[in-house]
């Protein structure tokens, strides 16, 4: 890695909203799409994980909505490979639905699994503060209560000792698609 890169703005962001102490030593699944947000967030936590001694998974689903979606699950393998860390792959069932709502449950329960079979304490996602004001600004149009106006929480329990974090969301697309510029 680059070491001027190491100490790039959105790196020392990241590891501010989520200490290496905190996640040193331990497994962490992170959701890659293929997508500038998810793969900014793999390049600068393979940094801390150095930093930290951890271990990172990539994980990426393919919902089987996009032509494009085998071309992303191939590059998604190439930069696992490019930074040095493990790949699991899954992908949505031919038949049934095609909704947001459950294409996030499918992506949701494939990331749970991963994470249980790789023993990993922390599912992590690339969600940005560009997300958090979308989410509000559509449940505020939708006619949302108090409880929408909270937006995207920062972490949630997906399983006893699993932990779903959103380290992003203090950072904005921009940033994240500066760094990848830079890198």
């Amino acid at each position: 890695m680059d070491p001027i890169l190491s100490d790039h703005p959105l790196v020392e962001q990241l590891e501010s909203s989520w200490p290496v102490e905190q996640w040193q030593g331990l497994t962490v699944v992170v959701a890659v799409s293929g997508g500038a947000d998810s793969v900014g967030l793999a390049h600068a936590l393979s940094i801390l994980a150095g930093r930290g001694q951890a271990r990172l998974v990539l994980a990426h689903f393919d919902h089987r909505w996009r032509e494009e979606a085998v071309e992303d699950a191939r590059f998604v393998e190439q930069l696992a490979g490019q930074l040095g860390w493990e790949i699991a792959q899954g992908q949505a069932a031919e038949a049934g639905p095609r909704g947001e709502e459950t294409a996030r449950r499918q992506r949701y329960a494939f990331l749970l699994d991963v994470a249980r079979n790789e023993g990993a304490r922390f599912v992590v996602t690339a969600h940005t503060a560009d997300d958090q004001v979308e989410t509000i600004l559509d449940r505020i149009l939708r006619g949302t209560g108090l409880r929408g106006l909270a937006g995207i929480p920062r972490t949630r329990v997906l399983d006893d000792g699993i932990v779903l974090l959103r380290p992003l969301l203090c950072c904005h697309k921009a940033e994240l698609e500066e760094y990848l510029n830079e890198l």
